[in-house]
């Protein structure tokens, strides 16, 4: 076999660097003087980093998520405006969205299956060598990672109305009772499925009022008003954003700020599951189930709310360019939800407490799929568990993923 003897040619510095006639340390994607002035890094041997493709114009962008306005709600905006807090996150989410822009310009992601050192079990993601490859697109991105999360993102005012549900929010939730800010929301979700170029004016103005009316309002104490507080200022942006109603501005980043300001809030009363606690058997009286089986309901739906709440906000700064993340790491070495589309869709305490004894549960902690991958069956992932694998693994990697356990996604 004949081996290229041709030697390898010099890297050189960086753009910049050799601009200012500095030493370079050649870093990647972006060398460190580069990272630090917060400018674009070129190398003259190399395609310009994935960032370059993020800055394209309003339109090009909105053409991908349906919006026709863009918006920033940038950590330069933040860092201006004291009111707007911070929302707490972990390595892990921050690892999430970061993935899809900066790990795949230059890295391989391939699924090793490798014994877990703890437990023996499962599998984990690892990074290939690196290898040279083209920057991904935006759009690809979008495609692959993100538009399965979009989609479901737009459906919800509609399941909403239809179901009294989404993936994040339990079909019981509100059953016995539904706090004022979630009927405000709920009935503008049916005024917004009915909208028109004729009646658009009317049910627009509506939304102005009511989304002031919540961001007015103070903070609750209960937990149910809280997620309800939570839930409504989701379902408000969803329907403003998607249907390209950016007329303000200032609205539109005062619904992020209060849904931020919201959600920290919300992170106090949330209970963390571990591992152990998907093993546990529930009690044996009936009406010990039914109080388990309430409290988890809500409860869960705050963990996936929480989750939610931070990947809706922290995907959109991704499209509009703001990276890297500012994170300060509160979120995430504790945080933890149950992953089970058996528990999730039990309508009766009965029918969760059958289901807890006798089908597969998995608690993800820190967007670890390794254990779920492994063990679990597509049977086994609800709606919201499909959304995060997705945006994970992307979309024919997942694909791929049902097809080997011999069904179809979704």
């Amino acid at each position: 076999m004949a081996y290229d003897t041709t030697p390898l040619p010099r890297r050189k510095s960086c753009e910049v660097c050799k601009k200012g006639k500095r030493r370079c340390d050649l870093g990647l994607p972006a060398c460190s003087r580069c990272i630090h002035r917060k400018v674009a890094c070129v190398y003259p041997w190399r395609q310009p980093p994935a960032f370059e493709d993020l800055h394209e114009t309003p339109s090009s962008i909105s053409h991908y998520i349906t919006t026709q306005h863009s918006f920033s709600m940038g950590p330069e905006n933040q860092a201006n405006d004291p009111s707007f807090p911070q929302l707490p996150c972990s390595p892990a989410l921050t690892e999430l969205v970061d993935s899809l822009l900066e790990n795949h310009n230059d890295w391989d992601h391939s699924l090793h299956v490798v014994p877990d050192r703890q437990a023996n079990v499962g599998a984990y993601f690892a990074l290939t060598i690196p290898r040279a490859r083209q920057p991904r697109p935006l759009p690809e991105i979008i495609a692959t990672n993100l538009q399965f999360a979009i989609d479901i993102l737009k459906d919800t005012p509609r399941t909403m109305v239809l179901e009294n549900q989404a993936p994040w929010c339990h079909q019981k939730l509100y059953q016995n009772h539904m706090p004022r800010a979630m009927q405000d929301a709920f009935a503008c979700c049916s005024l917004y499925m009915s909208k028109n170029e004729t009646n658009a004016p009317v049910i627009m103005a509506l939304f102005d009022a009511r989304i002031k009316d919540i961001i007015s309002s103070p903070e609750p104490d209960e937990l149910l008003d809280k997620l309800a507080r939570v839930h409504a200022l989701i379902l408000y942006q969803i329907m403003r954003l998607f249907d390209g109603d950016i007329r303000s501005q200032a609205t539109a980043d005062a619904l992020f700020a209060s849904l931020n300001s919201s959600v920290v809030s919300l992170l106090s009363h949330l209970h963390l599951p571990l591992s152990s606690d998907s093993l546990q058997p529930l009690p044996v009286s009936i009406d010990s189930i039914i109080a388990f089986w309430n409290s988890w309901v809500v409860q869960e739906s705050a963990r996936r709310t929480v989750l939610l709440a931070f990947l809706f906000m922290q995907i959109y700064k991704v499209l509009q360019g703001n990276v890297p993340l500012q994170c300060d790491g509160r979120l995430g070495l504790e945080h933890s939800w149950y992953l089970s589309a058996h528990l999730w869709s039990a309508q009766s305490a009965f029918d969760f407490a059958v289901a807890w004894a006798e089908k597969p549960h998995f608690v993800v902690h820190n967007l670890d799929f390794s254990w779920v991958l492994t063990s679990a069956q597509p049977v086994d992932l609800d709606q919201f568990g499909k959304m995060l694998l997705v945006i994970l693994l992307g979309i024919d990697s997942t694909k791929a993923w049902f097809h080997g356990k011999g069904a179809i996604f979704p």
